[in-house]
């Protein structure tokens, strides 16, 4: 059975491990967000939404100049609206370096619901964008942070 995570302005503090940028109002219904985020659901994102419109990530001149590269795996939430209803950071290498840039792309994302999912029901899913230059000082950990098993959205640069 697929889980449900419900978010309210009230339980918002309590879900520290769901969205951390909301756009949910003092007035509005809690979003039933159905949870695609385990490695084992991962792939039914496909089912429920197809992504319309995605905006690659601006490269941050600083770690282009120092030759970094690096990644941001987000937990995004997509509303019925098709458009991002918050994120939270799960990861980042090097620490800080992408987020702001993968959240400013993400910003711009929008995603159609499927056939199949005419009720269009929001959900939560996991993205990761990559930031890679070639001549990267830092490669070898790069490969170890970054590494995409689950086929998470990654950017071309």
């Amino acid at each position: 059975m697929l889980k449900t995570v419900k978010i309210s302005i009230f339980n918002i503090f309590l879900l520290a491990g769901a969205l951390s940028i909301l756009d949910v109002k003092a007035n509005d219904e809690p979003i039933q967000y159905l949870d695609l985020t385990s490695n084992d659901k991962s792939k039914l994102l496909n089912e429920y939404w197809v992504t319309l419109k995605r905006q690659e990530p601006q490269y941050p001149m600083d770690a282009a100049r120092d030759g970094i590269s690096g990644c941001v795996e987000l937990v995004v939430g997509i509303k019925s609206n098709g458009r991002s209803g918050g994120y939270k950071v799960k990861k980042s290498y090097p620490e800080g370096v992408f987020d702001n840039y993968a959240a400013a792309a993400l910003a711009h994302w929008r995603w159609k619901a499927t056939d199949k999912n005419s009720a269009k029901v929001p959900v939560l899913t996991t993205i990761q964008m990559d930031f890679m230059i070639g001549n990267a000082k830092n490669k070898s950990e790069v490969k170890t942070q970054c590494e995409n098993p689950q086929n998470l959205i990654t950017p071309s640069k």
